[in-house]
């Protein structure tokens, strides 16, 4: 069966963040249902979670839905032809802290039992509070609510979204270091919402995003992934290859530097010794 995928993504996003704004009051949707070793999963990413994938199985599709909290799940039956990854409510913790800055992630694309970032066709992150859509497909991209523009003459310095662990070895800080004295002494934020910060560095609003801790999943980057190649973004991993060659497993881990600057990524991963 045959299914215009931006269509879909986009409205099942735009449904599930009306659904998380309905709950941003209700004290029973922060509620921890389950706990990971790194993670948690609450009542709303639970709930929000089941809205995608019951929204996908209405659309009559067979498919695989790699999804956070509930592992892969199969609906409609034999054999798959799409494959779906979803981040129900990247940013959950911001949601329970009444930080407005949050994010629903879908990718979607053929199916294929190898997979790789590169198979994924069509892309959406639904920025929830702002009810803004960016949206990222082989033809391009489409982005909603979204009225900043260029803001290139009102920052004085460029903005780079960083994630480290306190425990980080002395050769990515001796790599920092190397950067932020090349590129202007940058300023440093951590928002919280890995693909809502990704999105920013797709747009040229953040110099980068740069997570640095080998924790990324594939729920928290397959929806950016895809707007940042629409974006022609690089997006390469720490040992210096292109995410999209990396298999979309959700046992998988990574750590990313997202730039529209070559020579940022360059410069970064040559102080590293990555060629």
């Amino acid at each position: 069966m045959e299914v215009n995928l931006e269509t879909l993504i986009k409205d099942l996003a735009i449904k599930a963040g009306s659904f998380v704004r309905s709950k941003a009051e209700d004290l029973n949707y922060r509620q921890i249902m389950r706990r990971g070793s790194t993670d948690v999963s609450r009542r709303i990413d639970l709930e929000v979670e089941d809205l995608i994938i019951k929204g996908v199985e209405e659309e009559g599709l067979r498919a695989v839905v790699n999804t956070e909290e509930r592992g892969v799940v199969e609906v409609g039956g034999g054999e798959p032809e799409y494959v779906f990854v979803v981040d129900p409510l990247d940013g959950s913790l911001n949601f329970v802290l009444g930080i407005p800055f949050y994010s629903i992630s879908i990718a979607a694309g053929k199916y294929s039992s190898t997979l790789r970032f590169s198979d994924l066709t069509d892309g959406v992150v639904y920025y929830v509070e702002k009810d803004a859509l960016y949206y990222g497909g082989l033809k391009g991209v489409d982005f909603r609510g979204d009225d900043l523009n260029d803001l290139n003459e009102d920052i004085d310095k460029p903005v780079i979204s960083l994630y480290l662990e306190p425990d980080v070895n002395e050769k990515l800080l001796m790599g920092l270091r190397g950067i932020y004295d090349r590129f202007g002494r940058f300023k440093i934020r951590s928002l919280g919402a890995a693909s809502l910060e990704m999105v920013m560095a797709s747009i040229g609003r953040f110099l980068a995003f740069m997570d640095l801790r080998n924790r990324l999943r594939i729920f928290d980057i397959a929806g950016a992934y895809v707007i940042a190649r629409a974006m022609r973004t690089n997006t390469y991993t720490l040992g210096g290859g292109d995410l999209g060659s990396e298999l979309v497993s959700s046992d998988r881990r990574f750590s990313l530097v997202v730039s529209r600057n070559s020579d940022f990524i360059r410069g970064f991963l040559g102080l590293l010794g990555v060629k």
